[in-house]
């Protein structure tokens, strides 16, 4: 028997049946970044961070090397002897530009899961210096009209939406505590057609999770198929009292604590348009990127969404135009997925060594992404 970690539960949830399994798992990479002498990795921090300073308008400049090697196992009385090891690696960058007594703060990161490797096989300097001049960029834009608008969202923006605003409203617990919108709606259309989403442990570009932390064998889930909502995420507990499977996302921050259910790579699959045909026939809308976003709010009982996201491009025309800043988007997420009536062939999931996903005080890494997306109504607006 285990306890429920769900507040406001406490009977116990029988554990199901499953076989006896012994399997250690590794995530790739060819260089362990704790074997790395430290002076090499503070040298090229400080080579990385110099690419930052690429012009007057730089004020600040913050840049940070991200390394994790994450080892657990998992052993149970039922047979179940499985171990993973995850190694992690990332840059941070934030830049501060000002110009005529305007300051704009541009945070971003790149993390991958791979070992030093990954670091030495890019030019930093080139990235930090990217998003100074972006900060540059951002400080001399303006901010959009607010309003409602037809928008296309880059592959972090829809990562962000559907982790943020779907992807917890979609976890089991919150379900049985009715502090989802999506309580009751298995079987039923929650968004368009062309919507298809999936939690999956191993996706390229995402976080590792071969195995969850109750000892399930991580599988992909799909959550909703062509619109309709096909299943919940779940751990032992919520599977058990709300009569669905466990998924493999029974999840804890560390041995001190219980398993709850968390995402893995929450993502859309594909489509089938270019992003010129997503933005083609948009006479005024904007193009709204993920890349210096600074977080947001939701309610996933209301269903209810706003982030501020990066800085974005006007469409007008069919034509991407002028850079704006201080965007902000904000909507209900059950209502945003209906109106998408255009979903890229372009694909990417990212995770990150920076941070994760909180809940019930429990820090868990994660991954999100899927294509390029345009919706049709979306309510944008301007910071200041």
């Amino acid at each position: 028997k285990i306890t429920s970690a769900a507040a406001g539960k406490s009977r116990p949830a029988a554990l199901p049946e499953r076989k006896a399994i012994k399997r250690d798992e590794k995530s790739k990479w060819l260089k362990d970044p704790f074997q790395v002498d430290p002076e090499e990795k503070v040298k090229f921090v400080l080579e990385a961070h110099e690419g930052a300073w690429i012009g007057s308008e730089i004020v600040s400049s913050y840049t940070r090397l991200g390394l994790q090697k994450d080892y657990r196992r998992y052993m149970s009385t039922d047979g179940v002897n499985v171990s993973t090891t995850v190694v992690l690696v990332g840059v941070a960058q934030v830049s501060v530009a000002r110009i005529n007594g305007n300051m704009e703060r541009v945070p971003y990161s790149e993390s991958k899961v791979a070992g030093y490797e990954y670091i030495e096989s890019r030019d930093w300097s080139q990235f930090t210096g990217e998003i100074s001049q972006l900060a540059v960029d951002v400080a001399k834009a303006k901010t959009p009209s607010p309003g409602t608008y037809p928008v296309v969202v880059d592959p972090e923006v829809i990562g962000l939406l559907l982790h943020e605003a779907f992807g917890h409203a979609s976890e089991g617990d919150l379900v049985e505590k009715g502090d989802s919108v999506l309580v009751g709606m298995l079987g039923k259309k929650v968004a368009s057609d062309l919507v298809t989403i999936i939690d999956d442990g191993l996706v390229e570009g995402g976080y590792y999770v071969p195995f969850d932390d109750e000892g399930t064998e991580k599988r992909p889930v799909t959550v909703v198929e062509r619109g309709v909502l096909k299943s919940y995420l779940h751990s032992f507990e919520t599977a058990e009292r709300l009569g669905g499977e466990p998924t493999g996302n029974g999840r804890a921050q560390d041995f001190n604590n219980m398993p709850i259910v968390r995402q893995t790579n929450y993502y859309m699959k594909p489509g089938d348009m270019s992003f010129e045909e997503l933005i083609e026939d948009i006479d005024y809308g904007f193009y709204i990127k993920g890349r210096g976003a600074t977080g947001g709010q939701v309610d996933t009982g209301m269903g209810t969404f706003t982030f501020s996201v990066g800085p974005s491009y006007i469409i007008e025309k069919g034509e991407l135009k002028e850079l704006v800043r201080g965007v902000t988007i904000s909507g209900l997420i059950l209502e945003t997925l209906k109106t998408i009536d255009g979903v890229g062939k372009d694909f990417q999931v990212r995770t990150s060594v920076f941070g994760g996903c909180g809940k019930s005080g429990q820090m868990v890494r994660v991954g999100d992404g899927g294509p390029h997306v345009r919706v049709r109504k979306m309510t944008v607006g301007g910071a200041r």
